[in-house]
């Protein structure tokens, strides 16, 4: 058997969450997407036995988030099969196998594995009220949020215990091609899915479910995709996470348009330019002296995150010189139903 080592050179890395073609997302959604990862992983690592990062691990690049290898890989350095741990949250479609020496991490992994495949898929729901005061909607904004962590959690955990499955896999010499979710795998052979789990992490975007005519169209663009494997634990995070906005979108929709009419804001849209931890600022008595300033500024950044080139999937090293594009490419489009690594 051979051991998986520490991984050579950092990465930032969102392969394993967020792989594929990925838009800039709004300073919302990259904070919110934040708050779900680091609360997820910290969960995941104590499921496994692991030390929790006293802080999330990650990084924001031109938007989009990123797991930390220089932030993870000190923290799991000397606990047997910490490194491997990293590996598989770094590059899921690489390869590499625990040590010997970690049989306790290997027996909690199975543990789960097992557990979650049992795991009933995450449905949207009921719609949320959305009447009452500004205040009242973003508590309960809140609450929702801390309600559906749990699941989003498992999903993460999900997702790297199908990496080191499938990255363990290939160091025994088997053939690991990528995979598509259960959820796409269905969607693109025709049948019937929940479309709330197929779209950007982004608060500010919809879900397929509010344009159903992109489910026909994937299938148009990708006939012969659903031959591919599909993997019961892969890809779990961003559905269970797109159905947990689709959730909260309704709400904080509603306290975007309050502080509209309240001349807080000069279209409802401004509100997702302001990270998750200001959010609250907008239900206040008198209009924040910052507040216009630091939406357009934060509009200005997202702006030209849009018409620049996406930084790849994994970062290894000093990202190559910025080019202008024209548009989104195609591809964000159908990167919840692309085979993931």
């Amino acid at each position: 058997m051979v051991a998986s080592s520490a991984l050579a050179t950092p990465a930032l890395s969102r392969a394993l969450l967020t792989p594929g073609p990925l838009p800039p997302l709004s300073h919302l959604g990259v904070t919110l997407l934040r708050h779900a990862v680091g609360t997820g992983l910290r969960y995941a690592l104590y499921q496994m036995g692991l030390p929790i990062p006293e802080a999330p691990p990650v990084r924001i690049v031109r938007l989009r988030l990123y797991l930390d290898d220089g932030k993870l890989a000190p923290l799991l350095a000397d606990v047997p099969g910490g490194a491997e741990v990293v590996a598989a949250l770094s590059d899921p479609g690489g390869a590499g196998i625990l040590p010997p020496g970690a049989r306790a991490l290997a027996t909690a992994a199975a543990l789960h594995r097992a557990r979650l495949r049992l795991f009933t898929a995450t449905r949207a729901g009921r719609p949320l009220d959305t009447t009452g005061s500004p205040e009242e909607i973003l508590a309960r904004f809140r609450d929702e949020v801390s309600r559906g962590l749990p699941r989003t959690s498992d999903a993460l955990l999900a997702d790297l215990l199908s990496a080191l499955a499938r990255r363990a896999r290939r160091a025994r010499g088997q053939e690991v091609p990528p995979t598509l979710s259960r959820s796409a795998h269905r969607l693109l052979a025709g049948r019937a899915v929940d479309l709330h789990r197929f779209g950007p992490p982004d608060l500010l975007l919809s879900s397929w479910a509010a344009t159903p005519d992109r489910a026909e169209a994937a299938r148009r663009e990708a006939p012969a995709s659903h031959r591919l494997p599909h993997d019961p634990l892969r890809g779990r995070f961003r559905e269970a996470y797109r159905i947990l906005l689709d959730r909260l979108a309704p709400l904080y929709r509603a306290v975007a348009a309050a502080a509209t009419a309240r001349g807080f804001l000069d279209a409802p849209e401004d509100a997702f330019f302001l990270p998750l931890d200001l959010a609250p600022d907008l239900t206040h008595e008198q209009k924040p002296s910052w507040l216009e300033a630091g939406v357009r500024a934060n509009r200005a950044e997202y702006e030209s995150a849009r018409k620049t080139t996406a930084p790849p999937e994994r970062i290894t090293g000093p990202e190559e010189g910025v080019r202008v594009l024209l548009g989104e490419p195609e591809e964000c489009e159908w990167a919840p139903v692309l085979p993931l690594p």
